[in-house]
Order: C-alpha cells, then structure tokens, then sequence
C-alpha cells in the first residue's frame, strides 16, 4: 500500500517518513518537531522554545507553529510571541541560560528566534548580546530570518547577510522546502557543537513556496567534527556576565574557538558541495540558497538540461548551503583548472569578496567575476531578486566565450515590450468593511504619515481620497519624520496613523516623543484587534481603549477623540475628562477639531477589522448579522456617493437599460453597513437568515457522474502552470488543492505563492511544478515557459506579469472573464474594466488561440451556489476536464476532502466545471432553464399612436425597442403627454441626423438624446422616488436574496425633513412605507401645478431648469448638425448623463452641467460648416 492511500494534511507534522506536500513556512514550524523526535530517539529529552514576531515573509509562522504543537502534545514545545523582535531575541538567549541552572528539567531547550529583516535591525543589539552569551551543548539557538529581496510586502528590499556577518552569525540559506528542514537541522546541530547562535536565511521564495518531500530523507544525522581546541575538547558554557574582563574573553572565544569549530562543521558536513565536476572544466560557477536553485533554472533554460549536460559543457559548480563563513581551502580545491569563476548571488557582493580573498596569492587564480563584466558592464544585478530570467542574459554571454554551440539564446519576448498598459490595473485595497475605508478619511490638504501595515496601501491610493501622503517610516517610529520636518515648512500640524500592532510593537514610544518635542501632530490609531497584513495574529500586550486613553493623557496628550461605530458601548466607559466619544462618521470633524489644539493630540479609531470579522463569523465565534444591504437600482442614480462614503469594494456598478447602477456585491459585503450612509433613498436593509443557503435543484452535480476521462493536451510527465487571480478570493488555497491532487497522483511539486500586499485585492499569482521523475529546481515560471495560465480573474491573467510566461501558439489560457471591479473603481461608476473581448484579444497573440477557454465562473457559480467563492475551483474543473492539467479529477476531489473548507460546495463546483467544459452548449441551456426568471420591470402599456410614431423612425429594432421602454417609463412618471414630447424631441434627431455619412452615427446620436432627454425629464422627485420604490423588479431581488425573510426596511432622508433639522435617515419597514407611497406616487398629478409643494424646493426648481435648458440646447444643436461637429453633438446629448445624485450632489453635479452645457454650445457653434 502507498504511503499516500491514507495522506492526510496534518502528516506534514505527525509523521516522520513518507511524502507530504508543505510550504515553506510549515517546514519551519516542523523543526522542532523533527529535531525533538530526533534527539528522543538518541535518547537526549530536549525541549524548544520558539519566540519572535511575525511578519513577511513569515507572515503565519506563529500559527503552524501553534498547530504542530496542537497536533504533538507529547513533546515540550514553548511558543511564547512577545511584543517585539529584540524582546524575543533576549527570550531566546534566555532558553540557552536555562540548561545551566540546576533545577532545569531538560538536557537542553533548542532556541528559535524569528522575524523579517527589519525585525533583524530591531534586535541587532539583542542578538549581539546572545550571541555572545552562547548556546548550550545539547541545546542550540537558530535564527530565522525572513528576507523579501522583492519587497514584495515591505518597505524596502532586505538583504540580511551583511547584518548576520556583522553579528557573527554562520548563515544557513535554504533554497527550497526540502533544504528547510535539513539546513534547519544542520543549524540546530552547528549551534549545538560549536556554541554559536546561527542564522537560517530564508527568502520570500522559499518561505511562500511549498513542494513535496520525503519527510525521511529530510532528517539529518550530523558528523561531529574534531572539538579540540589548543588541545582541550571545547565545550561552551552560555555566559551572560557581559563586562569586562570576561566580554573580552567571550569575544576572543566567538572569533577564534567558536569560527574554527563552525569551518570544522560545515568541512565535515560537506555543507558547501561541488555539485557538477567535470575534469575538463573551465568556469566555475558558485551561488547559494534559491540563488542556486534559480542558476539550475536559468542552465536549463539555456538548453543544459541536466548535469550531464551542464558537465559536458565543462561548467563546474559550487552550491554553497553555508556561504558564510566558508573553509577557503574549498574554494582553492573548486578553482583548480578553472580560467574563469561567476559568483552568483543577490544583493551584496560578499561571497564574491570572499572568494577572491580566499584565492588571493594563490597560485592558481582564475579570473573571479560576480556583479561585473571585466569591462565593469553589469553582470548580474545588485537590486531586486536575482531569479532565473535576470541571469539569463549575463550567463549566456560568460558561456559563450567557449560553448556558443551549446546553448539556446535567452528568450526575449518583444511582443511584452510593445504591450500597452491596461488603463484600470488591480492594486491592493482595503478589504469590503475596512476600519481604514472610514480612517483613512482626512480634511482637505491634509500632510498625512503612512502607517505600517495595511495603511501603507494609501500609497497606492488617489491623493484626493486618502490625503497628501508624506510616505512612511520604520516600524515603531511613527510620526517622527514631523519632528524634523516642522521647523522648516509653512503647515503648523500633521497628521499620522499607526495601528495597534504597531503601537503595542514598538510605536508606543513615539507618542511621549512628540510631547517633548513639542510637536503639534494628531496620532490616528486604528484600533481594530489584530495584526491584519500578516495574517491575523492578535497583538500582544493589549490595553483597552480606556486605558490606552488613560496612558497617553499621562504622557502629556493634550486632547484625545474615540471614533466608533457603536458609541453606546462606551457609556459605561471610565474615560479621562479629556476624551470625547464621537461616531465614526465624523472622524473627517473629529480630525479637524484635534488640529485646533497646540501639542499632540490622539484619534483613536474602534472599529474590528473587517477580514478577522468574516473569519470569526465563518468559524461561529461571532454571530453573523441577520441583515442583506441592496440597492433598488430603479432609484439609484449611479453617483457615486455610498462608494465614496463607504469606500468599500462591495459597491459595484453594472450597466442596464438605464445606464450605471449601483449595486451590492453580496459575496464579498462584510456587512458593516457604512454605505447607508450615501445620500441616496435606494438602500434597503434585507433581514435575512444567515444559516440558509441557496443551490439550484436542476443542476445537481449527480447528473454529471458519467463524465469522460479528460484527454491530455501536454506530455502527461510534467507540467508548468501559472495561476492568476485577485488577492483575498483563494488563489492559493486553489494552489494548494491542486499541488496536493497532483501528489497524490504521484508529481513531485514545487510550488511559489506571490502575494506579498496583493493578498488584499490585489493581483496574486501562484507558480505550479509539475514532474514525474525528478523535483524541478526552481518553483518559479521564466518567461515563456508556461505550459497553462489559469486565470480566475482576465484582467490579471491578461496583465503583463502573466502574459511574460506565455509562449505563443503554446500556452492554454483557461480564464473566468467575470468582471470583477478594481479598487480604482470604488466610488467612480463610470471607470469600466475592459471588455472581455478586448482581453481575450490581448492575450491571443501570447497564447495557443485555438486552445483558450473563457467562461463566467462567477456568474454561473452564484447561479448554482448563490455565491461565486468556488468559482475558481469551478475554473479548476474546467481546466482539467480540458485535458489542460494531468491531475486526475478524482485526486482533486480527494485533495479538496482533505482540505476540509466547504467540501461539498467545492466538490460540486469542480464536478459542474468539468461539465461545462464538456459540453457548454448543453450546461448553458440546463443552467437557464433551471434558473429563476429574472422579474420584469412593471411599465405602462404604449399607446397605438405613439407605436406608429417610434416605427416611422426606421431605426434598429434594438433602438426601437430601447424608444418604446423609455417611453413607457414616462407614461409612469406623468402621462402620454410627457411621452409624446418625448418622442417629438427624439424624432428631431431622427431627422438631424439623416446628414450623417452611416448608421452607427445615427445610432450613437439618436441613442444618446433618448436617454438624455428621458434621464432630465424623469427627474426622481418625492411622487417618482415613490413609483420606484413600488417597483416589483426590486421587491422579487428582496425576497430571492439568498436567507431573506421577506422583510425589509427602507432607508431614506427626506428632503423636507431634512430641511428642518433631521440629520440621519430615516429607517421605515416594508410594510408601512409600501402604502404610503401608494398613495404618495399617485400624487404625482400635483407635480408642476401650484399645489406641488415639493416642487418649491430649490433642488426641484434646478431639475425642472435642467431639463428645459438641456432640450433647448440639445434643439439648437441639431438644428447645426453636420459631419464635422456630429462628435460634440453626440458629447452634448450624453451630457444629461452625467447629471446625478440627490439633493446637494446633483446641485454641484447640475454646476458642472451648465458649465459644459455652454461650452459645447459654442463649441458647435463655431465648428458648424
């Protein structure tokens, strides 16, 4: 029986052989297991003790860390997270003192320090200290440090050797997640033997990447070297008594015993390995860690496809898993023969230092080159990360010199260079109910700072939405670029934001900072519970906002605000006199009041964050809210304002008959509700069931059981796929289902998931390796190598970044063209992503045309679902079922079992994706008829007269058709009357527009007075907004909302009574509200006569002043018309478009209106032949 018959997820931890499939982080919470398990079977009874602080590209550590321990209980692991990384370096330095004392309970407590290059610089004076306190013998201290060369979710690129030299640190640099779990065993062994702390460097590559292993072959047996030292058998005591005389005595211990002991090891160990050696070598190349990995890529991209080939090239290599320090004699023995030695290595060029000292004086010295050409050219880049594309180039003219015959040229796809940029790109944003969709509102010309975190996304961000952003800081320091900026600039006061994790982390300092500098500066800390960018976790040391409050009063703030979506809960609150509790929506007053105060004043804004809501409700730990938002479209004016107010990516635009409308995407609605408080009479709250789902009967997934075997478009022995989707909807987890499936059907795997900030609406894309015989050395796709992009999303999957691994007439695109919106998008309903047609054209040219698969994912799985989060395991099966991918179907099904999220939903939606790849004709046709009807909208029958008016127009059927709805919904609104002039006015444009060279112009034009004589002329008044509510079209979406109870409530603002002091809306249930505007609607007989009180309002007056002159214009115009104005003629109709909103939005909207509306009068004036 296989060892994968009865895999299960969690076997990455519980067991000790066998293959799992692991990512790079869960292969450092496995350490301690293995090496415990490890020393236990040598009869040693160690413990460990982990502590750090999480950040990427170790976000989440801390919570595998939590779960192998869950899952061994019988082994003594302490996982203690403390505020920040130096505090945890000091914890772990403690752990090496512990097997020194005398009621110790161990032999000796492996120590783990962990935390990204920045954390790295926190801790440098922490860590110095522990390294020269030393390690225990049976105990051993490694530190994990997360480098991102990419910043792919930092502030800056990090490279952490310089720093870990300038620590003493041997450096272990792991290139995939196979040589984690062996380089971190080696580390705790080196640390235990020779009394050092070592480093464990790990990149965002291997940390987000995952792959196969044969947990046997991963577990080390170290070779202990010769400890004599002057004679003496060395063993280290750990020694904190850190004065002199005895730090000089450690310091002459730490580079004399300790190096010697570490050159010792890594000599013994083969650490440092010729991996290719040819007799007739003649260049040498040395690199480590990924760096290593992605030489191998970049070898076989030049056509040396494997190490027979690479050695019959007479290219020698030097794979170097311990690059600092390394035995120079090493070097010497690798550089005999050779004319020439590249060292390949990101960032620094230290190894390349090193090895040209070691070589120095030699007798054989080969000419050692690493960043330069010998011309001083660069060779390989010192910025960004160093993978196999970037070294293509300088490779394949070092190799040339002699084996020009060997080698393919680098693939140089010219078409990505003449690609022209997508207009609307997906970029990071807040999630849909995100505290900063409200914080990060700030007065007009405001000087904002960046927090770190999720608000360093403003960055990303319009100015006029988020503020003039000043940049960001380190961690922890927060706020005191105003320090020294304010003696010099006219702006008497800054504002900075800073989250709590950040504040708890280090950044509580900065306020008392402030005061004794006398800064006049307003600290906006967002309050929300958690550590979001990195995963979740929960900061640690927390205070409430009471007693936050009550600290900062005592450093000196002078006055404090607490903005919160629930200020009642603070009633009982024991808060200092100089707070106040205002409600979140003012925190753009709330702002502006604290600027008034000389010093430093503090917002503190309360409000949970929004992604560990929706985790905490999915898991029942909070209740889910018993309420739906929708929009009643007929009402919605497609201003803008609730995407404005709210910010919120949940508020969408969909074009209908009408034009833009507004409306709520309810999958990904985390139901914070902000965008009620748009000014709009369109919102209604659904209360709802939360606990019941919908599924269509006709499409259950048995009726698809006897679906054939998918027949394989590539060579069934491997496979390279990039998958392509937006940040936050399971791109990898989609990932993971897949590299497990194809495990269990007997790959290896290497996989890399490139998130970084984009895991928040943002562009994620995930690399799979696929390989029946030997794992692939990199996890990473070069350009034009992709066998399959599946894209969940088009817009990404048609984006440079994908496109750049397509290889024409080659590549299968599988995509979803569901649009999704952008967060550019938010509040901006006129900003449309591209068509899907113009994308699937753009990618044509980069991929197998014939090929290609386009479906709408989304579209069909709320069909089917009721909501489209299986829409990529829908794409999935549509990808398999299309021979696109060699996993077997029932490996998928079984991989998405042992998931565990949503099985069966997921099952069904892979099973209903592999049918409609099948046949999608047949899919399609079941997928309507079992679909509800959409309901109609209600609209007043046309009269005979004006029919015969409408088809003596001789236009399209399709304008005909658009005439006879806008007329119908006149009748609505007044009367026949109102229709028949109307159709008048239109039937002028018929006739202007006879002058036109071709019908599409006449269309365009004819089209575009249609709407916007109707858009003015049924302007939405009291009577209106009423006959709109009644509308049964949005009554059927209120009860057909999936749990919707049938009740609802409406909620509004109405203009009278807002004139008399009503600040909020009002919030009237269904069923009082439905009579009353029966009889309000049937009022609309008073609209235009003396009696109409409403239409003394000033608001009214404009649109009555809108309409008359547009339709004037709009005469006048068509009176001129003529081929060379037609364009600012069609651009005058349209105008009445863009005239939006309620109340005081369509008075600024009506200004610009007018503005325009003269402009272009004279503009086709002047341009009238």
């Amino acid at each position: 029986m296989s060892d994968l018959d009865s895999y299960q997820i969690n076997d990455r931890y519980t067991r000790d052989e066998g293959r799992v499939f692991v990512t790079g982080v869960q292969a450092l919470a496995r350490i301690p297991l293995q090496q415990l398990r490890a020393d236990r079977s040598q009869g040693r009874n160690t413990a460990a003790f982990l502590s750090g602080y999480p950040g990427s590209p170790l976000a989440g550590l801390n919570f595998e860390i939590d779960k192998a321990r869950s899952l061994a209980p019988e082994l003594p692991i302490v996982h203690r997270p403390v505020l920040n990384e130096e505090h945890g370096a000091t914890a772990v330095m403690g752990s090496q003192l512990a097997a020194g004392q005398p009621d110790c309970a161990y032999d000796g407590i492996v120590g783990l320090w962990y935390g990204k290059a920045p954390g790295l610089d926190r801790a440098g004076d922490a860590l110095r200290h522990a390294v020269f306190t030393g390690t225990s013998r049976h105990g051993g201290a490694v530190a994990i440090v997360g480098d991102d060369p990419a910043a792919k979710s930092s502030t800056l690129p990090s490279s952490s050797d310089a720093t870990l030299v300038d620590l003493h640190m041997p450096i272990l640099y792991p290139g995939d997640v196979k040589e984690v779990l062996t380089l971190g065993m080696h580390a705790v062994a080196l640390s235990r033997i020779t009394g050092a702390w070592t480093a464990l460097k790990v990149v965002a590559a291997v940390a987000d990447g995952s792959g196969t292993v044969d947990l046997s072959s991963s577990v080390v047996l170290p070779k202990v070297p010769d400890l004599t030292i002057d004679g003496v058998p060395y063993l280290h005591q750990p020694d904190a008594k850190l004065l002199p005389p005895n730090n000089l005595h450690l310091e002459r211990d730490l580079r004399t015993s300790r190096a010697e002991l570490v050159r010792r090891y890594v000599v013994a160990n083969e650490l440092n390995p010729t991996t290719v050696n040819p007799p007739d070598a003649w260049i040498g190349i040395i690199s480590s860690g990924f760096t290593y990995h992605e030489l191998i890529h970049a070898l076989n991209a030049l056509g040396l496809k494997s190490q027979h080939e690479i050695a019959s090239a007479g290219i020698r290599l030097l794979h170097l898993q311990l690059p600092i320090p390394f035995d120079p004699q090493n070097i010497r023995n690798f550089a005999n023969g050779l004319e020439e030695i590249i060292v390949v290595e990101e960032k620094n060029p230290t190894a390349e230092w090193l090895v040209k000292d070691a070589l120095y004086g030699n007798s054989h010295q080969p000419r050692v080159l690493g960043k330069n050409h010998p011309d001083g050219r660069i060779l390989m880049p010192s910025h960004g990360i160093l993978d196999a594309n970037t070294m293509l180039e300088g490779l394949h003219e070092r190799l040339s010199q002699k084996i020009p015959d060997k080698l393919r040229p680098p693939q140089k796809p010219e078409e990505i260079k003449n690609l022209l940029p997508l207009k609307v790109q997906r970029s990071p944003y807040f999630c849909s109910g995100c505290p900063h969709n409200i914080s990060t509102k700030v007065p007009d010309d405001s000087l904002i700072g960046a927090g770190i975190g999720c608000h360093t996304m403003v960055l990303l961000m319009d100015d006029d939405r988020v503020g003039d952003i000043a940049g960001v800081t380190a961690m922890g320091n927060e706020g005191m670029q105003w320090i020294g900026m304010e003696p010099f600039v006219d702006r008497k006061h800054f504002i900075q934001n800073i989250g709590d994790g950040t504040y708890f982390h280090s950044g509580q300092l900065t306020i008392p900072s402030a005061v004794s500098a006398g800064s006049n500066i307003t600290f906006k800390l967002l309050y929300n519970g958690t550590i979001a960018m990195t995963g979740g976790q929960d900061p640690k040391g927390v205070l409430s906002v009471p007693d936050v409050a009550k600290v900062m009063i005592a450093q000196g703030v002078a006055k404090i605000i607490v903005t919160t979506e629930e200020p009642a809960l603070y009633k009982e609150a024991s808060l200092p006199d100089l707070v106040e509790v205002w409600g979140r929506d003012r925190i753009v007053e709330a702002q502006e009041h604290l600027s008034e105060f000389d010093g430093v004043t503090v917002l503190i804004h309360d409000q949970s964050c929004a992604a560990q809501l929706r985790r905490h409700r999915k898991r029942g730990l909070i209740k889910q809210p018993d309420f739906r938002v929708l929009i009643n479209h007929r009402i919605c004016e497609a201003c803008g304002d609730c995407g404005e107010v709210s910010n919120c990516l949940s508020v969408q635009t969909k074009e209908t008959v009408l034009g833009p409308k507004t409306f709520i995407e309810q999958g990904s609605c985390n139901l914070d509700a902000s965008c009620l408080e748009g000014d709009c009479p369109s919102f209604i709250t659904v209360t709802t069931k939360p606990d019941q789902s919908t599924q269509s009967d006709n499409m259950h997934p048995s009726n698809f059981e006897d679906l054939p075997v998918p027949e394989k478009l590539f060579p069934p022995n491997a496979l390279d796929l990039r998958m392509a989707g937006i940040g936050g909807t399971g791109v990898v987890t989609t990932a993971q289902i897949l590299a497990t499936a194809a495990m269990l059907d007997g790959f290896e795997v290497r996989g890399l998931d490139q998130t970084g900030l984009s895991q928040k609406a943002g562009p994620v894309v995930s690399d799979i390796r696929l390989s029946r015989d030997l794992p692939r050395s990199s996890n990473l796709l070069t350009d034009a190598s992709a066998d399959v992009i599946l894209a969940f999303d088009l817009l990404v999957g048609a984006s440079e970044s994908s496109l750049k691994v397509a290889k024409p007439g080659h590549t299968v695109l599988v995509a979803s063209d569901s649009p999704t919106p952008t967060g550019a998008m938010v509040g901006k309903p006129d900003t449309k992503l591209p068509a899907g047609k113009e994308l699937a054209k753009r990618a044509a040219s980069f991929t197998n045309e014939e090929e290609n698969v386009y479906v709408s994912a989304a579209s069909i799985c709320e069909e089917l679902l009721g909501d489209a989060t299986s829409a990529n395991i829908f794409l999935l099966g549509v990808a398999v079922q299309k021979g696109a991918i060699p996993v077997s179907p029932e490996s998928v099904e079984e991989a998405i079992t042992l998931n565990g999220v949503s099985v069966e939903k997921n099952v069904n939606a892979f099973k209903w994706g592999r049918a409609w790849m099948n046949n999608p004709m047949s899919f399609d046709k079941q997928l309507i008829s079992s679909a509800p009807q959409d309901p109609v909208m209600e609209l007043k029958e046309l009269p005979e007269k004006l029919e015969i008016l409408i088809k003596s127009f001789n236009l399209s059927p399709s304008t005909s058709e658009l005439l006879q709805f806008l007329s119908r919904d006149l009748i609505g609104f007044q009367n026949r009357h109102c229709a028949e002039e109307f159709l008048i006015t239109v039937k002028g444009a018929v006739q202007a527009a006879q002058c036109l060279e071709d019908n599409d112009s006449v269309t365009e034009l004819v089209e575009n007075v249609a709407r916007g004589v109707h858009k003015l002329t049924a302007y939405k008044d009291e009577y209106e907004v009423a006959r709109l509510f009644l509308d049964t079209e949005t009554k059927s979406e209120m009860t057909g909302l999936q749990g919707s109870t049938g009740r609802a409530r409406w909620h509004l603002h109405p203009p009278f009574l807002r004139s008399l002091g009503m600040k909020n809306k009002l919030k009237i249930p269904f069923s009082i509200a439905e009579p009353l505007m029966v009889v309000l609607a049937s009022a609309k007989i008073l609209r235009g006569t003396p009696f109409d009180l409403f239409g003394y309002a000033k608001v009214r007056k404009i649109e009555r002043e809108l309409r008359d002159q547009y339709v004037s214009s709009l005469q006048n115009a068509l009176e001129l018309l003529d081929q060379g104005n037609y364009e600012l003629v069609t651009e005058l109709a349209a105008l009445a478009m863009e005239v939006r909103g309620f109340e005081d939005i369509k008075l600024r909207s009506a200004e610009r209106f007018f503005i325009r509306l003269e402009e272009l009068t004279q503009a086709i004036s002047s341009n009238h032949n």
